[in-house]
């Protein structure tokens, strides 16, 4: 497809977010191609941005959220049911990424040292060919190289380097305060 009329597709499906979402505010959204739904998929680009590339495909009950930030998915990446993607600063989820059910990703933190009023904020990058299992939290500050899976029910927050599985721990103290 020539660029002409790849531009004119984009805006064609380049929508103010209140008729996707339902919801009256500031943001955008923009979409590469025709990206496929379900019923009760919610974008709020809250003074924010989400990108969506072609191909994606996302399942009921996806949430995507960006008070301020911006959400970077790229082509043919799937999202099951109950997906929630938060951003305050940056996410980007890249090309042919799988997450399965029940999955949380945020790029921010309560400042639990000032009574949990205001945020720290990071940023996540899920590079291209992950698999995340269900049930997975993905925490600010993380990276995970390509070609990477994440067992189900893990909490990740870090560097993991590509072409890696990676899977979940038992419960241990962090810290007493």
């Amino acid at each position: 497809m020539n660029k002409k009329i790849t531009r004119s597709i984009e805006k064609l499906v380049t929508v103010p977010h209140w008729i996707l979402s339902g919801i009256l505010g500031v943001g955008h959204i923009k979409a590469a191609g025709f990206p496929r739904w379900e019923s009760n998929v919610r974008l709020k680009p809250e003074d924010g941005e989400i990108y969506i590339g072609k191909n994606s495909h996302f399942r009921s009950g996806v949430r995507l959220h960006t008070p301020g930030g911006v959400i970077r998915i790229g082509e043919y990446a799937f999202m099951s049911y109950n997906v929630s993607v938060t951003s305050m600063n940056r996410i980007t989820i890249g090309n042919r990424v799988k997450i399965a059910n029940n999955v949380v990703i945020v790029d921010h933190d309560h400042d639990y040292k000032n009574n949990n009023i205001g945020y720290k904020t990071g940023s996540v990058v899920i590079e291209d060919d992950v698999w995340i299992g269900a049930n997975c939290v993905i925490l600010k500050d993380t990276h995970i190289g390509h070609n990477c899976v994440i067992a189900a029910g893990s909490v990740v927050k870090g560097n993991i380097p590509a072409r890696t599985v990676w899977g979940p721990s038992l419960a241990a103290k962090i810290k007493e305060f």
